[in-house]
């Protein structure tokens, strides 16, 4: 008789499974009918057409029932039900409503559900808009609906070959050993989750993975449309499309990209914005990639030339997509990457194989078969002619994707190169360095190169032309990059060159919009774009050349960062600043002051540390600027030991102070702090403290305090100061005197945060009508056991960096909306192999 447990709420899981197995079932019977539609479009056009249909309603099905999926796991994740395994590991009752959303996609399961559900928003557009290529591209996307399916089926081949896991799996079913799980009443005991990752409870964890993942599907359009093309052999009707879904693929993927390096600016403390860390490389691949593919695509819409080298490129795109997700999902980076997921064993590993090596077999088992059909010509270009000169960009794009994907993929190849040759391999010590000694030249090459095509011509270009204008920009550029140079006191000659690169970038764009293209806004897309990349570069420069620490540690006092070796230890040690409670210390231009924190209690909870930052006249000592900063921590965060840091930063125009916490006082362990009593008769008295001293203005009996709440017989009476600092008045205190029942005495304790005291009012002694005494009880905390360990950043002109975001994004709408308002226009004529 099977057992059965008490609380379990199992419709939901049960409505999950129906919803998964629908939209499995749903997606393979599109996939058929739509390849069927395809097989009999000659030979029997009315059966295609029927065959369409079906394809259509079964996509239909599978999006509905994608859609119930999400639903209803937003359903048990919102409503706390942990008996299933899923809501119980991701979240918990005590995270806040808005970062719901964000256990969904924690995990595997609901990552590749968010994947599968912006592929059918997708599918249903191509499904509207492909017309003649709907057959074609839809078999495609229907076929790698099938593919991901799979990964949320969850059920076994025989005993040890596992397809996919379910989000819908109960927690007595994952933890089957567990003798807890026996019981018919476990659920009792089973009252709260493990909660979600701190790392994630960040705003933009909550919008940066929807559209990191719209910009990851994405890639399958233009790799549907490519397949499509090569299906049938007919190399015109799909160029269009395909541009325009490259091109909003580029902006929307790039967006989703550099919100992670906001997301890392605002919740990670390892002081910036990219640390070419293998996850966030295994989303930059596919976007260079692609962007090389996109141009090479307008190369062959103007001219007739490199539509093979176009097919490799954004099929690859889509394929680097799977390999990214093989990288960081099965935990083979896991020692090299602190945003990899652990994995699911040999099972996804293998999974995505077959998954990558299908993809690949089909892509090039076309490209061999059209090979010889796909349209070239014969002829070299011209060496100043802009198709010319796009294709050296994109194959620099190209090879600068290969040099990040090698070394990424240490971890992958290494195991098989110290089998060959004994020797091993491991990944760059200081990745920041490996990447950017290379990446800079790339970086410099394509900024010069984004420019200088524009003044080009298809074709051929008159030479003296197009050297009167790059000599009038690049002139301005010198100029403009010698004072930024000299200003921000850049002398590396290597950054030096980057810089004129960036501003040739910036100067010639703009020359180009203004003088060329005459401010026509539907021609200014590409000049934008680039405008914008060249931006880009400037600001990454800017903020990261002149990056520097303005926390010194003066005290002597080391700290132990656990650092791999004894001087990146002792380099961190002193650029962070240790800040006792209430005493000032200098850093940069200000005077910081730690006031205290928000005091949360519970475990998991985010601890805010207030700091004070005040900027003085040098002379008069007068504050001229003032503002406070709260830097957080998760404070053993699941139980572990140690904290989760999370920055907080204050933002100029010109400049952000970034600052984080590396280390907080204890306060169960370490307050030593004594009540001390102090007598006060007459207004006016004075009772010291530390940091400042508290003025007594008397006693009343009118109490408005919402931390009193008056009962019948209670005598209650209130002790009036005022709280002053070295700066003036800092607050009105109230502590509460109360006898209750004419028997009981109690109170209600006040406390001044910012000086880290708490004040009880212990005793009142009536001698006579003009003479009361009353006792004071202050305790206060000593400096030595409340402090912080504070690390402050100064990042120059990061917001050019934000800034050029903006504007490359804009350049690729425009050149969406240019390209959609064209009537249709066919390639120049190649011929075939």
């Amino acid at each position: 008789m099977d057992t059965q447990f008490i609380g379990e709420h199992l419709r939901p899981g049960q409505l999950g499974h129906f919803f998964v197995i629908t939209s499995f079932v749903a997606s393979l019977f599109s996939f058929f009918s739509y390849f069927r539609s395809v097989n009999t479009e000659v030979v029997a056009p009315d059966s295609s057409r029927t065959w369409r249909l079906m394809g259509r309603s079964g996509f239909a099905l599978h999006t509905a029932a994608i859609i119930g999926v999400f639903i209803t796991l937003f359903y048990i994740i919102t409503n706390h039900l942990f008996e299933y395994h899923y809501a119980w590991e991701h979240s918990s009752r005590s995270l806040p409503g808005k970062f719901l959303l964000s256990c969904f996609w924690e995990g595997q399961e609901g990552s590749f559900m968010l994947w599968t559900f912006w592929h059918c928003m997708l599918g249903l557009v191509v499904m509207n808009t492909a017309k003649g290529l709907e057959t074609r591209t839809m078999t495609i996307i229907a076929f790698v609906q099938v593919c991901l399916g799979t990964m949320i089926l969850g059920f076994y081949l025989g005993e040890d070959i596992k397809v996919g896991s379910t989000p819908f799996i109960l927690l007595r079913n994952s933890m089957q050993g567990a003798p807890i799980f026996q019981m018919p009443n476990y659920m009792s005991f089973v009252q709260d989750g493990s909660g979600l990752n701190v790392l994630l409870q960040n705003y933009w964890m909550v919008i940066h993975p929807p559209v990191l993942f719209l910009g990851f599907a994405c890639t399958l359009i233009p790799f549907a449309y490519c397949i499509a093309a090569l299906w049938k052999g007919e190399y015109q009707e799909f160029v269009k499309p395909t541009i325009a879904w490259a091109l909003f693929n580029g902006a929307v993927l790039g967006t989703g990209i550099m919100m992670g390096g906001a997301w890392a600016y605002e919740s990670l403390n390892f002081g910036g914005y990219w640390a070419w860390d293998p996850v966030e490389n295994a989303s930059l691949v596919p976007w260079l990639v692609l962007i090389a593919g996109l141009h090479t695509l307008l190369v062959y819409r103007s001219t007739g030339r490199a539509l093979t080298i176009t097919f490799i490129f954004l099929t690859l795109a889509h394929l680097l997509i799977w390999y990214s997700t093989f990288l960081t999902r099965t935990g083979i980076l896991g020692k090299t990457s602190v945003h990899a997921f652990t994995g699911d064993g040999k099972a996804l590993t293998y999974h995505l194989l077959v998954v990558i090596g299908l993809l690949l077999i089909l892509t090039i088992a076309l490209l061999i078969r059209r090979w010889r059909s796909i349209p070239y010509i014969k002829t070299e270009e011209e060496t100043l002619s802009r198709e010319f000169w796009m294709f050296i960009g994109s194959v620099i794009l190209f090879l600068a994707s290969i040099q990040i994907t090698i070394t990424t993929s240490i971890p992958v190849w290494s195991p098989l190169a110290k089998w060959i040759t004994g020797k091993e391999f491991a990944p760059p010590t200081d990745p920041m360095s490996h990447y950017n000694n290379i990446q800079v030249w790339v970086a410099i090459i394509v900024g010069i190169l984004t420019a200088t095509v524009m003044y080009m011509k298809f074709k051929n270009t008159e030479g003296r032309t197009l050297g009167k204008r790059l000599g009038i920009t690049a002139l301005i550029a010198l100029v403009m990059a010698g004072l930024i140079g000299w200003g921000q006191r850049i002398t590396t000659w290597q950054y030096d060159i980057m810089l004129f690169a960036a501003c040739y970038g910036i100067v010639a764009n703009i020359y180009y919009g203004i003088v060329v293209q005459k401010t026509k806004f539907k021609k200014l897309g590409p000049s934008t774009a680039h405008l914008g990349f060249a931006t880009v570069l400037l600001g990454i420069l800017l903020s990261s050349y002149n990056k520097q620490a303005i926390s010194f540690n003066t005290t002597g006092m080391p700290f132990d960062f656990k650092k791999a070796t004894e001087k990146e230890n002792i380099k961190e040690s002193r650029e962070n600043v240790i800040l006792f409670h209430g005493v000032p210390v200098a850093i940069g231009d200000y005077w910081a002051t730690y006031i205290g924190d928000s005091d949360v209690a519970g475990k998991d909870r985010r601890i805010y540390y207030k700091v004070s930052f005040d900027r003085r006249d040098s002379v008069t000592h007068k504050i001229l600027e003032h503002f406070m900063l709260y830097p957080d921590a998760f404070i053993n965060p699941k139980g572990q030991e140690g904290m989760s840091a999370n920055p907080s930063t204050k933002h100029y125009w010109n400049r952000d102070i970034f600052t984080f916490i590396n280390g907080a006082t204890d306060k169960s362990k370490s307050d030593t702090s004594t009540y001390q009593s102090h007598m006060v008769r007459n207004p006016g008295d004075t009772i010291f403290v530390n940091s400042g001293y508290m003025v007594y203005n008397g006693l009343s009996r009118d109490i408005v305090d919402k931390r009193y709440q008056p009962m019948d017989g209670d005598l209650a009476v209130k002790a009036k100061f005022t709280v002053y600092n070295l700066d003036g008045v800092v607050q009105e205190l109230n502590p509460i005197y109360i006898l209750r029942d004419r028997q009981y005495l109690t109170y209600v304790e006040d406390t001044i945060p910012s000086m880290g005291a708490y004040v009880r009012f212990a005793n009142l002694q009536v001698k006579s009508k003009d003479s009361t005494a009353v006792e004071m009880l202050v305790r206060q905390t000593d400096p030595k056991d409340d402090y912080i360990v504070l690390k402050a950043l100064l990042f120059p002109y990061i917001n050019v960096l934000w800034l050029g975001v903006v504007i490359m994004v804009l350049g690729f709408f425009i050149s969406i909306g240019d390209l959609l308002s064209r009537k249709k226009t066919a390639p120049k004529t190649a011929t075939q192999r």
